[in-house]
């Protein structure tokens, strides 16, 4: 078997994002395209799930591995512990595309993992590329049962500029996953996973 672009392929990404939670969502959209920001990829419905071994050792070490499908792909993510931050989320981050995560499933399975987290959310993602502008950052809004949020992921001076100019300073940052976010929300109480109670009808619910 012959391997290509090991070195590139081998190379992490360092993931720093911040959450926002959003009360007014169409203030928000409508804030997001008088800044600048372009639609990247529209308003889809994402999936996940969280996979670890019996006894969830790498939660216990802080690290993720998901996967995720999200407008026709699926994504394999691993992410390492968090770094000390006071504001930000900052973890290593390595993802591939997966052709068939039935096969993919079946072979973390064979491995000794398990899924020991699922949750749904509707993501429209943005970016911001405006012309005259001195930093570059990725937005996703996101619709999940819990409530509405919206992510910043660039480097850290550029969230506090984007954010900043939707009217968030840094005491509004919220590091925490959305697996953390649900084991606070009351919906936890109710069932183990962060899911929409049907599809069908969340399908139908924008804000």
């Amino acid at each position: 078997m012959r391997l290509e672009n090991t070195k590139r392929s081998n190379r992490a990404q360092l993931e720093i994002e911040v959450k926002l939670e959003i009360l007014n969502m169409r203030r928000l959209r409508r804030d997001l395209l008088e800044m600048g920001c372009e639609e990247k990829v529209p308003r889809s419905l994402e999936r996940n799930w969280t996979w670890d071994f019996p006894g969830r050792p790498l939660w216990r070490q802080g690290k993720l591995l998901r996967v995720r499908q999200f407008a026709g792909h699926c994504l394999l993510t691993f992410k390492g512990a968090a770094q000390q931050s006071e504001y930000f989320k900052i973890r290593e981050e390595r993802q591939t595309e997966v052709q068939d995560p039935v096969i993919l499933g079946a072979i973390l399975e064979q491995l000794g993992l398990q899924v020991v987290f699922r949750y749904e959310k509707f993501r429209t993602s943005y970016r911001l590329r405006k012309p005259g502008r001195r930093y570059s950052v990725d937005l996703s809004v996101d619709e999940t049962p819990i409530g509405n949020y919206l992510e910043i992921e660039g480097r850290e001076a550029d969230i506090h500029r984007v954010a900043g100019e939707l009217g968030f300073d840094k005491d509004a940052f919220i590091k925490e996953s959305y697996l953390a976010l649900f084991a606070k929300s009351r919906l936890r109480r109710s069932q183990p996973h962060m899911m929409f109670p049907t599809v069908v009808n969340a399908r139908t619910r924008r804000v």
